[in-house]
């Protein structure tokens, strides 16, 4: 089976590459890692590819091959709470989004301004309702990387030090990429008008002030106040089902517990805690919440309360990529010069006739987000004041 250097098409491959390369040095690192004569043999040509050839060209496209169903494998935090849109282009995305009208009809239509099917008399015209409105942002793709010396000493006295740790960590530096923005836009997006007010606990009782610390009181009370709140259009915001926390690293157990307490699920007995599956009460709200997230990006003391990914007719958070390059990818520099022409090798290497002190390696990605909407999303700063 041939080789699928693009990845059915997710990745770009330099032109330097072809097959027998990458597989020529796939077997050099390989045998780079045994020992012996044919490790030390392997460890040779592979430094001598590095710094004579079009190799690096070759690692990058394997850098590449690997990352990709890691970084695809791996699902991140964020993943319930935010919908992922490919874009074709850099232009700002739009959106369509349903909207509805049920509380200016024509007539009533007895309805009451619900979101319930008006009644159509005998002989009567049905009224627009339902439709889809364009929904225009200035949420684009934004491109992010860095550069990368691998200095000819380098890549002699230890090639596969960069070899064995550079793939990792560049993952390391995607994956905290894709946090920061979604996080930053959660963080950097939210308004007063999803801030916790003050209000009561609508089961427990006691007052919930504004900007109230992480508990179960003041969970009940956010999940209420989306209740009551109305849209644009003037419609009631619909309740999601499920609820993500998004807090400070370090605090998620804490909130867990917090919750578990509420619930009943858990008690303090002689200052040991006891917990208790079979107390659970199915009509508590905090029901709707199911997990908690944390972030580093997420200031101490704050919390937000996040409706899950499909959850909500508008989506709250939504992340870009841009299609054709959905993962990070690493690039090697172009080199210039002339190949050495005249005489067959069994190298599948063509070595360049140049001298260069450096491979300079490029990472990039192509990532944004932002929220749409804020209609079922509550914060907090947790310092309990105004």
């Amino acid at each position: 089976m041939a080789l699928d250097l693009t990845a059915n098409g997710r990745l770009t491959v330099s032109p330097f590459v072809n097959e027998r390369k990458a597989l020529a040095m796939a077997d050099m690192i390989e045998g780079g890692r045994l020992g012996g004569y044919a490790g030390e043999r392997a460890r040779t040509d592979l430094k001598e590819s590095l710094s004579t050839s079009d190799a690096p060209h070759a690692f990058t496209a394997l850098v590449n091959l690997r990352n990709l169903p890691q970084y695809d494998a791996v699902e991140a935090d964020f993943s319930p709470i935010v919908q992922t849109e490919m874009v074709p282009d850099f232009n700002p995305i739009q959106f369509f989004a349903l909207k509805t009208n049920f509380a200016n009809l024509e007539n009533g239509k007895d309805n009451d301004g619900e979101r319930i099917a008006p009644k159509v008399p005998e002989l009567d015209t049905y009224q627009y309702a339902f439709g889809y409105t364009q929904l225009d942002t200035s949420l684009a793709v934004e491109k992010r990387g860095f550069k990368m010396g691998w200095s000819l000493e380098r890549g002699c006295n230890d090639p596969f030090g960069l070899i064995n740790r550079y793939p990792t960590d560049m993952l390391k530096v995607g994956r905290k990429t894709d946090q920061y923005v979604v996080f930053r836009a959660l963080r950097d997006g939210v308004t007063s008008a999803s801030q916790l007010k003050a209000g009561k606990d609508p089961i427990a009782g006691g007052t919930v002030p504004i900007n109230a610390p992480a508990s179960g009181a003041a969970f009940r009370a956010a999940i209420r106040q989306v209740g009551q709140r109305k849209d644009a259009d003037g419609n009631s915001v619909p309740v999601p089902t499920r609820f993500r926390v998004v807090v400070p690293v370090g605090t998620a157990e804490d909130v867990e517990l917090s919750i578990a307490l509420a619930r009943g699920l858990a008690t303090i007995q002689d200052g040991s805690l006891v917990y208790n599956a079979s107390a659970i009460r199915s009509f508590d709200s905090l029901g709707r919440i199911a997990g908690v997230i944390e972030s580093e990006f997420v200031a101490d003391g704050f919390w937000y309360l996040v409706p899950e990914s499909g959850t909500t007719e508008i989506p709250a958070l939504v992340r870009v990529q841009l299609a054709g390059y959905s993962a990070p990818e690493v690039y090697v520099s172009n080199w210039n010069g002339s190949p050495i022409l005249g005489g067959a090798s069994s190298s599948p290497f063509q070595a360049y006739s140049f001298d260069n002190d450096s491979i300079d390696l490029k990472f990039r990605q192509f990532t944004n987000a932002a929220i749409f909407s804020e209609d079922a999303i509550v914060w907090s700063s947790g310092t309990g004041l105004a």
